[in-house]
């Protein structure tokens, strides 16, 4: 389970700055101090080199999109707080961080599905689900893709388990996808395989449609898949163009993401794009921003299949 090999890095982690506190000759509550400033100031080391690199090979922006000192500094504080809160809670504690599904049982209306990306798990996506929950928007079932760095593919067929247990068990002959990151990628490459038929439309958030500069400083296969021009991606996009938009798409994507740059990888020819400014790859999962495009979309993908709201 991802959230347990989280936990035992994160007590490794505390252990090492601790260790080094120690080596330095600080008394006890010195060490304990200096190993959470340790903690924290890797991820906003980690925050700010991820924006850095991602300005450098950004899309291009207009005068409306550039920010300025003050800005900036909110929009690199809010990638941290999110961090943070990804790293010690929501993927750590993913049980507590976020309710259980809902039960599997008929409903009255199309189920969503969240489905998180790299490196994550359902916890990732809580103030997404937590909001949609709010909204009245359910049911929405958030599962946890057990692979880590396996394969794209290999996510997708975890992906079309889900979706086939959540539409048999709610008596909807199609879900609506709602995905982060890489999420996007395998829902897509979910679609190549088994086609749209259970699906009533899909919304991908921050997804690297088109890969993104900074896949080569991840782990694993599904990192390399991630990278610009790869033969996943083309092998994507050529199934698409031979096939044909496969069902109704919303992509949201952030102007100033800091893990797909350039930003505009984001933007997928058969979908409906809707770019937001300000906010970074995890901090957009809490935008309220982000949170209205992905109702409005539930909503008329509802409409369009003679639902009501919820």
């Amino acid at each position: 389970m991802f959230a347990n090999l989280v936990r035992v890095a994160l007590f490794v982690e505390f252990l090492a700055w601790a260790a080094l506190c120690a080596w330095l000759g600080a008394g006890l509550p010195a060490i304990a101090a200096g190993a959470l400033a340790g903690v924290l100031g890797a991820r906003l080391l980690v925050v700010g080199t991820t924006f850095g690199l991602s300005w450098l090979a950004r899309s291009p922006r207009g005068a409306a999109e550039r920010l300025g000192p003050a800005a900036t500094a909110a929009l690199v504080a809010g990638e941290w707080r999110a961090m943070l809160l990804n790293n010690l809670v929501w993927l750590p504690f993913e049980r507590i961080a976020l309710r259980a599904d809902p039960p599997l049982a008929p409903v009255p209306c199309l189920p969503v599905i969240l489905v998180h990306g790299y490196l994550s798990n359902r916890g990732t996506v809580c103030a997404l689900a937590r909001a949609l929950d709010r909204a009245g928007a359910g049911p929405v079932f958030v599962p946890s893709l057990p692979a880590i760095l396996a394969p794209i593919g290999t996510f997708a067929d975890h992906l079309d388990r889900v979706v086939r247990q959540v539409t048999e068990a709610t008596g909807q002959p199609r879900a609506i996808l709602v995905c982060h990151s890489m999420g996007g990628l395998a829902t897509r490459a979910w679609l190549g395989r088994h086609g749209a038929g259970r699906v009533a439309g899909i919304v991908t958030l921050g997804s690297p449609h088109h890969g993104t500069a900074l896949a080569s400083l991840g782990a694993g296969e599904n990192a390399r898949q991630m990278r610009q021009g790869s033969v996943f991606l083309d092998g994507l996009e050529r199934g698409e163009r031979e096939r044909g938009a496969p069902c109704p798409a919303l992509s949201v994507y952030t102007v100033h993401d800091n893990l797909v740059a350039p930003q505009d990888s984001s933007r997928l020819e058969w979908a409906r794009n809707v770019a937001v400014s300000g906010v970074g790859h995890l901090a957009m999962l809490a935008d309220a921003r982000v949170h209205r495009e992905v109702l409005e979309e539930i909503a008329r993908l509802r409409a369009a299949a003679g639902q009501g709201p919820g």
